[in-house]
């Protein structure tokens, strides 16, 4: 789904999904207000109020918009552009007929619930995801009933944007093109080492060199390094730190991992932290997926980004065709 494609709902949903998280605040009821009742943008089959604007700028995090101060000018310009677009797309849904199941409510529904309860908990609460989804509807001050509806207005501006930007789908030669522009920053795996380490503190080079006569001897390195590493993080690991790659440890460490072998205890190497014994567990090299692994992430990433260019070119075009005329005071700056 391209951002366009579920530009709305996001932004609909923008508190309640959010509020969990202390990322948005509810809208306030301006819509409501006389002032809100006010037209800023006519087009041909529909409008935009003042008070639709108000709703779409907060659920975008801008705010309030005050018309009295500096900044309502660049707001309104920044909001203007996207709101009119979406409601173009849903004035097209409703002549083409174009509408939504309850079953496909449901769905949306249950995704938003799933997001709810996996951001919840990505934030540090011990929530099931119906237990966060009722709570950010009660912090909101919204129902579920509501949350159904915004949602059944909104999403057929997503069948919209498959009508008219649908087919749009990158060619063999662009796909062929990302993946070499790409390929060391996006599908290249550096080389790495994966290994353990005991750290010992400057003034103890000498019990150093007699733990790695242990080791030498058939010590057990993560009894040792539990034993005697100053490194809180890893001792309890039995110095385990994973795989780095180069550029993610201080220099004289990463010298001595990289050119040491698989099994090999290297050391004492000295550093800024003290002294270190090293072992290198497993040696990765660099390595670099086909573009026969990749090839159907490119399409999907390239046709999303296709797509979406196509149907804001459809939405410029149905602008045009539909003579969107602005209140002063609320035409965006790129309409000249």
């Amino acid at each position: 789904m391209s951002k366009h494609l579920s530009l709305k709902v996001s932004l609909v949903l923008c508190a309640l999904v959010f509020t969990v998280l202390a990322g948005c605040q509810p809208a306030e009821t301006t819509a409501n207000s006389d002032s809100g009742a006010k037209k800023v943008a006519t087009f041909e089959g529909g409008e935009v109020t003042e008070g639709e604007l108000q709703q779409f700028a907060q659920q975008s995090g801008l705010g309030e918009l005050d018309p009295g101060s500096p900044e309502y000018e660049t707001a309104v310009q920044q909001v203007m552009p996207q709101i009119v677009g979406i409601e173009i797309a849903k004035t097209y849904a409703q002549e083409e007929g174009i509408t939504v199941s309850d079953e496909e409510v449901d769905r949306e529904l249950e995704t938003i619930k799933q997001q709810v309860g996996e951001q919840a908990r990505a934030s540090g609460q011990d929530l099931e995801n119906q237990e966060a989804f009722e709570q950010a509807l009660e912090q909101n001050n919204i129902s579920e009933e509501e949350l159904r509806q915004d949602i059944r207005e909104n999403l057929p501006v997503q069948e919209v944007q498959q009508r008219v930007a649908g087919d749009a789908e990158p060619s063999e030669e662009e796909i062929q093109t990302f993946y070499d522009e790409n390929k060391a920053a996006q599908f290249t795996q550096p080389a790495s080492r994966c290994m353990r380490h005991i750290l010992f503190n400057k003034d103890q080079q000498q019990k150093a060199e007699e733990v790695k006569a242990q080791l030498q001897d058939g010590g057990d390195f993560a009894d040792l390094a539990r034993e005697n590493s100053q490194d809180p993080g890893s001792a309890e690991k039995g110095g385990d730190l994973g795989c780095l790659g180069k550029g993610e440890t201080v220099p004289p460490f990463e010298e001595a991992a990289f050119a040491a072998e698989t099994g090999e205890i290297v050391g004492p190497v000295e550093t800024e932290f003290g002294y270190h014994l090293i072992e290198v567990t497993e040696i990765r090299e660099e390595q670099t997926q086909p573009l026969s692994e990749v090839e159907t992430q490119i399409t999907d990433q390239l046709a999303a980004t296709q797509q979406e260019e196509e149907f804001t070119r459809w939405i410029e075009e149905q602008k045009q065709e539909r003579n969107v005329e602005y209140l002063p005071g609320y035409k965006p700056a790129a309409q000249g």
